[in-house]
């Protein structure tokens, strides 16, 4: 699915596991990687970043995966896109630290940006100090055993199911469909959970005719917010695939499914391109 991929790095500690991820991206077709490190105008690379790099690129090549490496100058998001439009890449790999889109990546909002500007798919792999590199092999050697698809039926059913379906041919072992209905009056009243059934069988209908043969759907009634995180970190899943809404990334906007999620999940997140106008900031 993903043949070409870009896999960005600040070259420290969390970033080992998030290359050793990288490394493993053959079970999503990953063949080629464009390895970048946004270097800032301010602080130049020392010695020890130049060792880091030179170690990520040897732990790619050593996978198997054809490695092309950039060291841009400038503000990482628009580096990062502006590479992967040039190479053609299929997917944004990169690292998240669990403290929502306004928190991820390398500082601040830069993870937000990526999202928010990328025409591609982006993989977030959650990181930390004390994720090695062989944990990052573990987590995404199985990345694709046991795939959750959270979907808000009225919004975006369609590009989520594109992205998750696509995934069918490398070998996708289970996949849910999950939606959480509002337990509101005026939900039981639009009969929403009975609409999400039949959407979500719908949509599970056409995993199946891509090649998933284990696709369940499962509607919840509750508030999505606490629901779909819980599910997220029950332990059932290897991969969870997302589709942001455009204030998602450009407003602090309260009860967002997605960084609900991106606070809790310890697994990696893989992330449908954002529909947001040009000038959204």
């Amino acid at each position: 699915m993903f043949s070409h991929a870009l896999v960005a790095t600040d070259l420290g500690p969390s970033s080992e596991a998030i290359v050793a991820c990288a490394g493993e991206l053959g079970v999503l077709g990953v063949r080629d990687v464009v390895l970048v490190h946004a270097i800032d105008i301010d602080h130049g690379p020392s010695p020890a970043d130049d060792v880091a790099f030179a170690r990520q690129i040897e732990s790619l090549e050593r996978a198997g995966i054809r490695v092309h490496v950039e060291t841009p100058l400038g503000y990482p998001p628009h580096a990062i896109n502006a590479l992967a439009e040039q190479h053609g890449v299929g997917v944004i790999v990169m690292g998240t630290r669990g403290q929502g889109l306004f928190q991820t990546g390398f500082s601040g909002s830069i993870s937000s940006d990526v999202v928010r500007l990328s025409s591609v798919p982006v993989l977030l792999m959650p990181a930390d100090a004390h994720r090695g590199a062989d944990e990052g092999t573990f987590v995404c050697s199985r990345i694709l055993s046991s795939v959750l698809v959270p979907i808000d039926v009225r919004e975006s059913s369609e590009k989520l199911c594109a992205l998750a379906c696509g995934l069918a041919p490398r070998g996708v072992g289970k996949l849910e469909m999950l939606n959480v209905t509002p337990f509101t009056f005026e939900a039981a009243r639009e009969g929403r959970e009975d609409e999400a059934r039949r959407r979500l069988e719908a949509l599970a209908e056409r995993a199946r005719e891509q090649g998933v043969r284990n696709v369940t759907t499962t509607v919840l009634r509750g508030e999505p917010t606490e629901l779909v995180p819980e599910r997220v970190v029950s332990g059932d899943y290897s991969l969870v695939v997302l589709a942001p809404r455009c204030r998602d990334i450009t407003e602090r906007e309260f009860g967002s499914v997605a960084n609900a999620v991106l606070q809790a999940s310890r697994i990696p997140l893989l992330l449908a391109p954002v529909d947001c106008p040009p000038d959204a900031a």
